[in-house]
């Protein structure tokens, strides 16, 4: 198909896409080779970490902008994950600082929000307690401060923080904060408001109007990831939004079809009726394994085997990744031992 055809947002140009994309690539690899550098003073290494963190993430928001399947995004959150895991520890900044994930600042907010809804709408909630640790880490600026967000939070971990009824940035989210209400009367036009003063709203931000640079754009897709993740969580029918210029419907839809693989804390983890095998085709380690097959999990690297029913399923103790859990493969016509034995 052709580009135009298959690309998510029309602000995004085949060229500036391949661009963009080789110039990120070219980017993040040179700056891993220097986090790495002791000769550098310390704050150089920070700041290399930084940009292949956020980075990364950028890069995998320009290929979903770009129209790549969603399958394949699905492999690469978990390597965002691991860059932001390796800036974390190293950083010191100042708390209003936007690479701090403080989430007092809104670009920080923004980010933060946009991780929790990929780990979770790309099928890997697993790493949400990644993201928590780091959170957590700071947690004097980050915990308990801001209402939508412990509500989305206790969605995914099933952990309450109490709060008071305050937004940290009321402008932008006040909408999509009174949809996750429990008394919320219409949850659908309260997301619709929301999505309607996204952009608006995140002017402050350093990606905000890069589709009207004319030379070496920055722009990398425009999304209000949050409000799919909401959506999803709340299970709410989004048709009277679904269209709208930055709602990602097609990861929203994704999510829902793969709920089973969600947060066993998310309520609208397992549609009614499913079958067994599907509820259980996402599996923590220690427990036995449901059915025999070939599972992986992105704990460890190489890690695809195959376990008989009722095999326990082993815990990688010391993974940047947090708990583990055993996915079930999708290919399953692999030989059970090498050779076909």
């Amino acid at each position: 198909m052709k580009f135009n055809e298959i690309r998510r947002q029309q602000f995004l140009a085949e060229d500036l896409a391949k661009e963009r994309e080789e110039d990120l690539t070219e980017r993040i690899a040179d700056f891993k080779q220097e986090i790495g550098n002791m000769t550098l003073r310390e704050g150089a290494r920070v700041s290399y970490a930084w940009k292949v963190a956020s980075e990364s993430l950028q890069l995998l928001i320009l290929r979903y902008t770009a129209g790549l399947p969603i399958v394949d995004l699905s492999q690469e959150i978990s390597s965002v994950i691991a860059a932001f895991d390796v800036f974390v520890p190293l950083e010191n900044p100042r708390p209003n600082e936007a690479h701090s994930l403080t989430i007092t600042q809104l670009e920080a907010y923004v980010y933060v929000m946009w991780l929790l809804a990929l780990c979770r709408l790309l099928g890997h909630a697993e790493l949400v307690s990644a993201v928590m640790r780091w959170l957590d880490k700071n947690a004097e600026f980050n915990r308990g401060r801001d209402g939508l967000f412990e509500a989305v939070v206790e969605k995914l971990t099933g952990r309450k923080e109490p709060v008071e009824r305050v937004l940290l940035h009321p402008a932008a989210y006040r909408p999509l904060a009174k949809a996750t209400a429990p008394d919320a009367q219409d949850r659908p036009t309260l997301v619709k408001e929301f999505l309607d003063g996204w952009y608006k709203n995140m002017k402050d931000c350093y990606w905000h109007n890069t589709h009207t640079d004319k030379e070496g754009s920055s722009y990398f897709g425009y999304w209000a990831f949050e409000a799919a993740l909401v959506t999803v969580l709340w299970d709410i029918d989004d048709t009277s939004y679904r269209d709208h210029l930055v709602y990602p419907k097609d990861l929203a839809d994704w999510a829902r079809e793969h709920r089973a693989r969600s947060s066993p804390n998310d309520p609208s983890n397992t549609p009614a009726g499913a079958a067994s095998s599907e509820r259980q085709s996402y599996v923590p380690g220690g427990d036995p394994c449901p059915q025999a097959g070939w599972w992986f999990t992105v704990a460890q690297s190489d890690s695809r085997r195959y376990f008989e029913k009722g095999e326990i399923m082993p815990i990688i103790k010391g993974s940047r990744f947090g708990d583990t859990y055993w996915q079930r493969a999708n290919e399953q016509d692999a030989p059970k031992h090498p050779g076909g034995q």
